[in-house]
């Protein structure tokens, strides 16, 4: 009878290893903007997502490639503290880490273990807590739609041009066109202060421009804020919306072994009032 080597990680039904944990501990702290995510893993990759009521969503997702080492057995979910999942990534502070990740079973919590690079002798090890979770809305369905409007952009810029907007402001409107304004951010401030910034589709920080119909949508400044810690990360960035005003908002993250993580916002638009 031949001896099974036993694997190294028990009866682990998802394991998976990064060898440089900046980026992403930059990604999950972009996405902190509520107490709980749902965690899914496939054979398509890592995704946690993180979403605030019916008004915005954002989606972490990492393919295998993107990791050292990436097995799952079946497909996983489970929900986690988001805040405690981004404190225990960053025990460490800015040192650099790898970093390995290991889920048994329903029930069981994920583990997290860091290694910094600079100390062959350290590492510490976490347990979360896991949960049961609803699944997340889909909003991709809604972004199928032949007529969409695709911009994409240079993150850096895209990110200069945020913050030189009004920070006071209440609401933000998008316009996207195939006509002139092409791409247009306006913001409505207090007593009604507007300030505009207007992106043609010539544009050197325009990547491509594909714009079929005009679309005209306000959001809550709040909403579109949460997108900046991302934002400043991204090294490019996809803005889409359907005729309805639905923005999604698909920024890359490139890691130091160039490898990518992808960050996915949906924006639900105010109600028109005109």
């Amino acid at each position: 009878m031949t001896d099974v080597e036993p694997s190294p990680y028990g009866d682990c039904k998802f394991v998976a290893r990064v060898e440089h944990i900046k980026t992403f501990i930059q990604a999950i702290k972009s996405i902190c903007f509520n107490d709980y995510g749902m965690v899914q893993v496939s054979e398509d990759g890592l995704r946690i997502t993180v979403e605030q009521g019916k008004s915005i969503q954002a989606t972490l997702f990492m393919p295998p490639g993107a990791f050292m080492e990436f097995r799952v057995q079946d497909f996983q979910c489970f929900g986690v503290k988001m805040n405690v999942l981004s404190e225990c990534l960053s025990l460490f502070g800015s040192a650099d880490c790898s970093l390995r990740m290991m889920y048994r079973d329903k029930g069981d919590p994920l583990k997290i273990i860091l290694y910094p690079h600079d100390d062959d002798d350290v590492s510490t090890e976490c347990a979360i807590k896991t949960m049961d979770c609803d699944e997340p809305i889909d909003y991709d369905q809604n972004l199928k739609d032949p007529d969409l409007n695709v911009i994409f952009v240079r993150g850096p810029n895209l990110s200069k041009v945020f913050n030189e907007l009004e920070k006071s402001a209440e609401e933000f409107e998008f316009v996207t066109s195939p006509n002139r304004p092409h791409f247009k951010i306006t913001t409505v401030g207090i007593m009604q202060a507007v300030f505009s910034v207007e992106v043609a589709k010539t544009s050197p920080m325009m990547m491509m421009f594909n714009c079929k119909q005009t679309v005209v949508a306000r959001y809550k400044s709040q909403q579109i804020r949460m997108t900046n810690k991302a934002m400043q990360s991204a090294t490019k960035v996809a803005i889409k919306t359907n005729s309805v005003g639905l923005l999604e908002l698909h920024l890359v993250m490139q890691g130091d072994s160039q490898e990518e993580i992808f960050i996915q916002f949906f924006i639900i638009p105010l109600l028109n009032t005109d």
